[in-house]
């Protein structure tokens, strides 16, 4: 027979062990990752799913548009400045990414500047329509004479200019093709459509400086 203290010490370890075979079996079933019906682990959810992220908004161009039509009548009639300034406003909001305002017909390249230095998001830009006859140093013939748009793109803030440039197209008087608009009395009738046509290009390579193209 085995004695007593012998007795006890295989009671306890009889019993630890039956202790910690329980706290196992407890453990695999409460424990670890859940199974779906289908047999598959699931991992539990650990936060709020995150937001996906959406490209951010492209941001507009600004424009401040004006023209210089102080030579009006002396040279030029009212209309094709007129004509140019609003048309080429348009062309220039066609593209989805700017926003133009008119800043009217006294805006030559120097009040251009002036002006931007007071702008802080728009740019400036200043249109002119000159003769052609005397750009070439040619004495103008009414008749005859043939305009281009000039523009200047002037930076915000500090006043310096972007980009210049010309329209190859020319503003040419009416008999050439195209309609005419209306014009005074003995003064000379320049085609609608040359002036809409100069007005595009100008619009399009101000654009172009800033590596933007109307959608077509």
């Amino acid at each position: 027979m085995l004695r007593k203290p012998q007795f006890l010490l295989l009671i306890s370890i009889a019993l630890l062990t039956w202790a910690v075979a329980q706290a196992q079996s407890g453990r695999r079933s409460t424990g670890g990752t859940s199974t779906t019906t289908a047999g598959t682990t699931a991992t539990a959810p650990t936060g709020a799913k995150a937001a996906e992220k959406k490209p951010a908004a492209e941001s507009r161009l600004q424009l401040l548009v004006g023209i210089n039509r102080a030579e009006a009548f002396t040279i030029t009639p009212y209309y094709v400045y007129d004509t140019v300034l609003a048309d080429c406003i348009k062309h220039l909001g066609d593209a989805e990414t700017v926003f133009v305002n008119s800043g009217g017909f006294s805006m030559n390249r120097s009040a251009a500047v002036k002006a931007a230095r007071e702008e802080t998001v728009r740019w400036v830009v200043s249109l002119e329509v000159k003769s052609l006859f005397a750009e070439s140093g040619q004495k103008i013939k009414p008749e005859q004479d043939e305009l281009f748009v000039e523009y200047t793109v002037v930076e915000p803030v500090t006043g310096k200019i972007k980009h210049s440039g010309r329209t190859q197209r020319h503003i040419y008087q009416n008999g050439r093709g195209g309609n005419s608009l209306p014009t005074t009395k003995g003064g000379p009738n320049y085609s609608e459509y040359s002036i809409k046509q100069a007005a595009v290009e100008a619009a399009e390579k101000i654009l172009a400086g800033f590596d933007i193209k109307v959608r077509e």
